[in-house]
């Protein structure tokens, strides 16, 4: 018995072999998980077919054409470098750019109203002083997302992991309630992480996730008393854009940093308590900076 490392559940449990994760049994399988390694694994699968078939032409790796007179020599063979990207995740983070944007659209008709009344306000949206409400949100919304993600993915490159976004079931079901809803839902998908070589490195791609978003947050603050400190105002499009992105980066971060499995925050607080508070509370202290206004220094 153990606990699945995709939804959290305590089962009987399997070890994939391509990816090395534990998953129960509705999850065992390379598809139900989104294996990131299974992906690998074709790659290089296809790489030893066609280095087989270079090998051919002799180990100084020059080609040859025959059907040519006079042997017309060909370049060198150059070096493929290995993609950070599979076209399966760039699909995956394309459905999830497409829900991320629906959901801050919803947001206009209000929280528990949803895309529904958002769609009503959109004319008056358009056409009041107020246009450039919604593609403020949209790009905040955007930039958290993919900051938070895309730190998960290069802290477990470095550290020798495999990492892919991945799309989730449960995504598209929280996706959907909260573009009813227009509830900010980030719950699109996750960063499958296989090859995982020790708990000091997972715990620190985890980790590389909610601190993105207290790096970003923490950025709007210092960029909030320059503005003010050289003379502007943060009245206006300003102000709201970095009041919106300290306040959404916050929350994002907290909702990782929830201590139990299944989060971010589940992770970094078995791996050290010390840390997981210093985020926490630092996150926390963020978002009433966000909510109650910007101290000017």
């Amino acid at each position: 018995m153990g606990n699945c490392s995709l939804c959290g559940q305590e089962d009987l449990t399997f070890t994939c072999p391509y990816c090395r994760g534990v998953f129960c049994t509705d999850h065992r399988l390379p598809e139900s998980h989104g294996c990131a390694g299974m992906q690998r694994a074709k790659d290089e699968a296809r790489r030893k077919i066609a280095d087989s078939f270079a090998g051919e032409y002799g180990a100084d790796d020059e080609v040859y054409d025959r059907d040519i007179v006079g042997r017309r020599q060909l370049p060198k063979k150059r070096k493929v470098r290995r993609r950070r990207f599979t076209k399966s995740e760039v699909r995956d983070l394309g459905i999830a750019t497409v829900l991320i944007m629906l959901v801050a659209f919803s947001m206009l008709g209000g929280i528990g109203r949803g895309i529904i009344f958002a769609i009503a306000a959109l004319p008056g949206w358009i056409f009041s002083p107020f246009w450039w409400f919604l593609p403020a949100i949209l790009v905040v919304f955007w930039c958290s997302f993919m900051a938070h993600e895309m730190a998960h993915k290069f802290v477990s490159q470095r550290y020798g992991m495999t990492s892919e976004f991945r799309m989730v079931p449960q995504g598209y079901y929280l996706s959907a309630v909260a573009i009813l809803f227009g509830i900010p839902i980030f719950g699109t998908g996750t960063m499958m992480t296989g090859g995982v070589r020790s708990m000091d490195d997972f715990a620190k791609s985890s980790l590389a996730g909610p601190l993105s978003n207290l790096i970003v947050a923490g950025s709007l603050v210092v960029v909030a008393e320059i503005v003010v400190a050289t003379g502007g105002s943060l009245i206006g499009p300003l102000g709201f854009v970095i009041s919106y992105g300290i306040i959404l980066n916050a929350l994002l971060g907290l909702f990782n940093m929830i201590p139990f499995r299944g989060f971010d925050g589940g992770t970094v607080f078995r791996w050290d308590k010390r840390i997981w508070v210093v985020v926490t509370v630092s996150l926390v202290l963020l978002l009433l900076i966000g909510y109650f206004g910007i101290p000017i220094l």
